[in-house]
């Protein structure tokens, strides 16, 4: 069986190759519109450096029933899931408010998780209890009222949005799914199996987050160009009067 630092350093050069296409891809691009795709390979970045740390060993901690935790990965998630969310919620056009709702109930469910993996009964219990309820309110805030405001954009934005919506929600489900069944969960994964199925996930959807991103040119370029109209305006996304308060 693979050792799970081996499985780890794979990941760390198959994510940093990921960051180099695209940037390779970012170089193709008009140079007025390279700035904008960067985050695209940041986000590979970090999730490189994280598998790094990982097959190294470093920032390792161990929980309370004796299972091993990389904090690392936690601290990706921390930087990549705000990151992917903001893209996605700003092709869709929404509100400042909006970003900074769906921002915070992200990062709240984030902290549930990790809390969920260092807590002993009963606490433990209410940490469970959060993480489905913080998952639920962020698949209704992308589901429900941003996807409501991305129909006031164009048909390409709409598109897009509704793809990386769906990319992100397999994302969470995933995640959720994974968390239970591994070993710091309710153990019916053995280390094998949960480090190889985290490995894909985490893989499959930043790359494709990226993929999706840079194919949609027609999307990107109506959000490149309402980015620019807001630098040069009052220099960012604003909540308009008519704006709901979702």
């Amino acid at each position: 069986m693979i050792p799970p630092e081996t499985l780890y350093r794979i990941m760390f050069y198959a994510m940093a190759v990921a960051a180099g296409f695209f940037l390779v891809w970012i170089s193709r691009l008009p140079q007025e519109k390279r700035r904008y795709y960067l985050i695209i390979p940041i986000i590979c970045g970090i999730t490189s450096l994280a598998y790094f740390s990982m097959s190294t060993q470093q920032f390792f901690v161990t929980n309370p029933t004796g299972q091993p935790v990389q904090v690392g990965r936690y601290i990706e998630y921390f930087t990549v899931g705000p990151m992917m969310v903001t893209i996605t919620c700003m092709v869709a056009g929404a509100s400042r408010r909006q970003l900074i709702a769906t921002n915070a109930v992200m990062v709240s469910w984030t902290s549930a998780t990790v809390a969920g993996y260092f807590l002993t009964e009963p606490a433990v219990y209410a940490a469970n209890i959060a993480n489905f309820a913080l998952l639920g309110l962020l698949a209704y805030i992308l589901v429900w009222p941003i996807t409501r405001q991305s129909g006031k954009q164009g048909g390409e934005r709409v598109l897009l949005y509704g793809k990386l919506r769906n990319l992100l929600l397999i994302l969470f489900g995933g995640y959720l799914v994974l968390g239970l069944l591994s070993r710091q969960g309710f153990g019916l994964l053995d280390a094998f199996s949960g480090i190889f199925l985290g490995i894909y996930l985490d893989a499959l959807t930043r790359i494709g987050f990226g993929v999706l991103v840079f194919r949609a040119t027609d999307a990107t370029d109506q959000l490149i160009a309402e980015i620019g109209s807001d630098d040069a305006g009052d220099g960012g996304v604003t909540l308009e009067k008519g704006d709901p308060a979702d």
